[in-house]
């Protein structure tokens, strides 16, 4: 699940989450009057053993480019505005991508998180793509993106143990910071592009949201009652690109979208 700025693009996620197909569409703001306008596979086959390609995907606005990958050996780049593959990347592990994120300050740069707990940092425009390797998490990361700003050798990671992760890159292949978020049940994590936030779901029906410092600001649990707030276990999560505005999605099908008085410290 993804916000998108673009005017006329809109990924349908649920796709794109088991074989990786992804769909298009325009007027995806018009009640009634969607279109599909293309739809493509974007990654092919799987390694061998593996049941399905478990894809993972992410849209980069200053390039149009759309990055693919998951139980494959490469990172598929796609290029909208011609609906082209512009390239692939060596993924350089012989673990499966289990988290992607490019990002949206400089242009042709991506990040990801494998299953084997390493994360690595491309640049496309280099010769060798990839910038530099770290390996934080002793098991499968399940998010990762860009910490707010302009940095770009600065990422959050988390794993399913439900550990969260502050890395610099160019410094240190250690933590400079870590959060124990979630007690082997972490879900999913997002990081606000520009508010120094971030926010982290568990199957255990709860959501945490954090500051960059590593200070809890708040956490929405379930609440079994009338009127209550409903929640399931959460499957992915999203902020807004400028606004304070969080999306979470949950395995029973439901979608909640969560403001900025709902994420403030109490």
């Amino acid at each position: 699940m993804s916000w998108m700025t673009a005017c006329f693009l809109l990924l349908q996620v649920r796709s794109v989450a088991g074989d990786g197909s992804v769909r298009v569409w325009k007027d995806y703001t018009q009640r009634d009057k969607q279109k599909l306008a293309t739809a493509w596979q974007t990654t092919q086959g799987h390694r061998p053993g593996a049941r399905s390609v478990n894809a993972v995907v992410d849209w980069q606005q200053l390039t149009g480019f759309l990055y693919a990958s998951g139980e494959i050996s490469s990172i598929m780049v796609w290029d909208l505005r011609i609906e082209q593959l512009a390239c692939s990347i060596p993924s350089s592990t012989e673990s499966c991508i289990s988290a992607l994120s490019a990002s949206q300050v400089h242009d042709r740069q991506l990040v990801a998180g494998s299953g084997d707990g390493s994360v690595r940092l491309y640049d496309i425009r280099t010769k060798e793509m990839i910038v530099c390797t770290a390996r934080p998490h002793a098991h499968r990361i399940v998010g990762i993106d860009f910490q707010p700003g302009l940095d770009p050798a600065k990422i959050v990671s988390a794993s399913q143990a439900g550990d969260i992760h502050f890395l610099d890159l160019r410094n240190n292949n250690m933590p400079y910071l870590s959060i124990d978020a979630h007690r082997g049940s972490l879900t999913a994590l997002a990081v606000h592009r520009h508010a120094p936030v971030i926010a982290s779901g568990s199957a255990k029906q709860y959501i945490k949201v954090f500051s960059i410092t590593g200070e809890q600001l708040n956490m929405v649990r379930y609440h079994n009652s009338f009127m209550g707030q409903r929640i399931g276990p959460v499957s992915c999560l999203s902020f807004h690109p400028y606004n304070i505005q969080l999306a979470a999605g949950a395995t029973d099908g439901f979608v909640s979208i969560y403001s900025g008085e709902n994420l403030q410290a109490r």
